[in-house]
């Protein structure tokens, strides 16, 4: 835990080791209900990479930026009730990097190193992607976390709270909801003022980190102006499929967001991609149209059902990611990944019979 950045090794990089390393250990035919997803999403992205090759020629790890969130389908599908990880053993780990990311934030923001890490502290990369999987992982595991989980998650919203993080307390908030606010009992009273105060908590840090402007200067904004702006003469067919495959923003899209330069393609051309709009949400409609998306979004919630997830499971986890996607890049990215191959891989346990054990 480097003081001075998030990681002194590439965590990010060896975090995608870690995944397909795991996926070739569990190694398997996916279970027949999910068979066709697993083709399916293989199929995109090989026809995808040729019509690229032929058309418009790219770097490919541009192609890959682009593509990991339907790459990421082919190893999740093999992890669908394959009940590889232990619930006891993953709620262990998840404490200790509670106790880990609590220490780190705590110190960068206390000691204040330098303006990155006094500010917006992570312990792995940008903490808008480590905290959608803390929380993720923590949904998943809650009835794992014994007589404390209380304890738990207060620790786990004190993290998001002093991380400015506006995407994370989002996701929280619908976190919150889904294990304390979906069955109506006296307690629930006490849940919604909880529910309350974190709704307050979003709110204080969506204005501090919005402080000193309007709307116009928040950057999720100047990105879908840009969006739009991109997508201004766009037919029916480009909103359903997307665009050619790794089709790249126009030269004054670029210019205008010439400041996240290291946002700009591989190939050092000065051209750039979807990605540097940041937003999953409007990356997927760029390049992979409403029906890429909503692939996508039925990928996770048949997984989850096949996987023994209840409705409303389903429904808490899109809507943590779908938190997550409309700043940064949710499906696409390796921590969210690694999140759902915890759910799907999880030995699945009998539910709690009593409300308060279960959570729901």
């Amino acid at each position: 835990m480097s003081p001075f950045s998030y990681n002194m090794l590439p965590a990010g990089g060896m975090l995608e080791i870690v995944f397909f390393l795991t996926a070739l250990v569990v190694a398997r035919l996916p279970r027949k209900n999910m068979i066709w997803l697993f083709l399916l999403a293989g199929l995109y992205v090989v026809v995808s990479f040729a019509l690229m090759r032929v058309s418009r020629p790219a770097n490919v790890l541009d192609f890959i930026q682009a593509y990991k969130a339907f790459i990421y389908i082919v190893p999740l599908c093999m992890f669908v009730r394959s009940g590889v990880f232990s619930a006891a053993a993953s709620a262990r780990l998840l404490k200790l990097l509670i106790v880990l990311f609590l220490i780190k934030y705590g110190y960068s923001l206390a000691l204040d190193f330098n303006a990155r890490m006094g500010s917006r502290p992570g312990i792995y990369v940008e903490n808008n992607y480590e905290l959608i999987f803390l929380i993720l992982v923590f949904y998943v595991l809650r009835n794992a976390l014994g007589p404390r989980r209380m304890l738990w998650l207060a620790l786990l919203s004190v993290l998001v709270a002093i991380s400015g993080s506006r995407s994370s307390v989002l996701a929280l908030v619908v976190m919150f909801f889904g294990i304390y606010m979906t069955r109506l009992s006296l307690k629930t009273f006490f849940y919604a003022l909880g529910f309350i105060v974190l709704l307050a908590g979003a709110a204080l840090v969506f204005v501090e980190r919005s402080a000193g402007g309007g709307v116009e200067d928040i950057d999720r904004y100047r990105f879908l102006m840009v969006f739009l702006s991109e997508t201004s003469s766009w037919s029916i067919w480009n909103y359903a499929f997307g665009t050619m495959p790794l089709t790249p923003l126009s030269t004054h899209a670029c210019n205008a967001l010439s400041y996240y330069e290291t946002l700009f393609s591989f190939s050092g051309d000065g051209s750039c991609y979807s990605v540097i709009l940041h937003s999953y949400l409007l990356r997927a409609l760029f390049d992979h149209g409403v029906l890429g998306l909503l692939f996508l979004l039925f990928f996770i919630a048949r997984s989850l059902r096949a996987s023994g997830y209840s409705k409303v499971d389903v429904l808490v986890v899109l809507g943590v990611i779908l938190s997550s996607a409309v700043s940064v890049s949710a499906m696409n990215s390796i921590f969210v990944s690694l999140g759902l191959m915890l759910a799907l891989g999880m030995r699945r346990e009998p539910a709690p019979t009593s409300p308060e054990a279960s959570g729901n």
